[in-house]
């Protein structure tokens, strides 16, 4: 006696097999699908992002010809990140304004403005991944941001506007997420992000 007449086991039908396979298949694609939706930006309105130079600093002090000028001469430094090429401006004006020197780096920083801190939270308060948790009543972000840079990284190498948001509460005492912004990109590409103590970050005043 067959062994499937002794305990009257039913073999399946092949093609009812392929079928459910086939069914559970297309629901887990579907899931990773949801997965993958909460990782874009899908519906966050971009039209606030960074655009063209914005200038973060403005001084007065020597200039670099101060030599062969009146000994109350001064000229006028200025500092900005261009976001339509990705890299620092710092441009030297004479007394009269006129830029006598220019210099551009994709490695240095400038300190974020007003403007740019303001995005960077509208970013984080906005992606689908950190929103629940950033818009709960009592949660702010410290201000002026981290400006990040790590060589080799896939978001934050040269020519990123890469900046570290801290969500926080009690008053601005307890953290509760570090994410990631990169301006540039006008996007979090790091929504929970754990610091390794081995970022490098060069701003303006170093330069």
């Amino acid at each position: 006696m067959k062994l499937r007449e002794t305990f009257n086991l039913q073999v399946p039908d092949p093609a009812v097999c392929f079928r459910s396979l086939l069914a559970a298949s297309m629901l887990l694609l579907a899931a990773c699908g949801t997965r993958s939706d909460l990782r874009a930006d899908a519906g966050i309105d971009h039209s606030g992002r960074m655009r063209g130079y914005v200038e973060s600093r403005r001084v007065t002090d020597f200039c670099p010809d101060q030599a062969r000028r009146p000994a109350d001469a001064r000229c006028v430094v200025t500092r900005g990140w261009d976001y339509d090429r990705g890299k620092m401006i710092v441009r030297v004006f004479d007394p009269a304004g006129s830029v006598i020197h220019t210099d551009e780096s994709q490695l240095s920083e400038s300190s974020l403005t007003t403007a740019e801190q303001a995005r960077v939270e509208a970013l984080v308060r906005a992606d689908p991944r950190t929103r629940d948790l950033v818009n709960k009543p009592g949660v702010t972000f410290w201000a002026g941001g981290f400006v990040m840079r790590e060589p080799g990284d896939r978001w934050c190498d040269t020519g990123s506007r890469c900046i570290r948001a801290i969500a926080v509460v009690d008053d601005g005492n307890t953290a509760i997420l570090h994410s990631v912004v990169d301006l540039m990109r006008d996007e979090v590409v790091y929504p929970d992000y754990l610091p390794s103590g081995k970022k490098v970050v060069q701003r303006d005043e170093e330069h």
